[in-house]
């Protein structure tokens, strides 16, 4: 797989990112910790030979971009994917966000005219850790338990009317299942909507074995016409 790099600026940071074909409808969005777009080289090789192709790109204090997570936010990532996709000057039809970007993905559904949203093992967040910055203010809100329950995540789903894939690990130990099945129930006006628990699966490995690799390849669909 060719990955021909770009660069955007974003919050006064120059994000780094690459795509993978001339003309790609697919965003991939990487999560937190140590995160950054190299953790999808696989899928998105996969996904090309499949027919999708796609961009990616480090968020602020992740991989290729650098900075301070502390320099970014929620609504700052947001920023961050609107401004690659303004730079690129592409129309993702399909979002694919991991964890963090979870709840990215589902909130840029409000902007962009999305046909297919995959989230694997998707975080979402209540509205009062929305725009403080990354660090220990923004943990101390997290943390709480079921913090996530009055996630607008949930009522901005519900007005999604496209493709909604939601893969879980059997065994995450950071996203609780509850989230993600309050997630699929939301999803209420998806022309499809589609719950994969991978078993033996964690947080940071989501595909124990080839078989499972192959089944979420088959769950995101090449064309978004059929």
């Amino acid at each position: 797989m060719t990955l021909t790099p770009f660069e955007c600026v974003a919050s006064h940071h120059v994000l780094k990112g690459d795509v993978n074909a001339d003309v790609c409808d697919t965003l991939v969005m990487h999560g937190a910790g140590q995160s950054s777009r190299a953790r999808f080289v696989k899928l998105r090789q996969a996904l090309l030979a499949r027919g999708v192709a796609s961009a990616a790109f480090d968020f602020i204090g992740h991989g290729e971009t650098g900075g301070q997570m502390s320099a970014s936010s929620l609504t700052c990532r947001e920023a961050q994917a609107q401004s690659v996709i303004k730079a690129l000057n592409i129309s993702p039809k399909r979002l694919i966000g991991s964890s963090m970007s979870g709840y990215t993905a589902i909130k840029l559904t409000e902007q962009l005219q999305v046909e297919q949203l995959v989230l694997l093992v998707p975080g979402v967040y209540t509205p009062r850790a929305y725009r403080v910055n990354f660090g220990p203010a923004f943990s101390n809100i997290i943390r709480r338990e079921n913090s996530w329950y009055d996630s607008d995540a949930f009522d901005v789903l519900a007005q999604f009317t496209g493709e909604v894939v939601i893969v879980a690990a059997d065994n995450d130990h950071v996203i609780p299942r509850l989230l993600v099945e309050r997630l699929y129930e939301a999803a209420c006006q998806a022309k499809r909507r589609v719950i994969k628990v991978i078993p033996n699966a964690t947080h940071l490995n989501l595909y124990p074995t080839q078989a499972d690799f192959e089944q979420v390849l088959d769950l995101i669909k090449p064309s978004l016409k059929e």
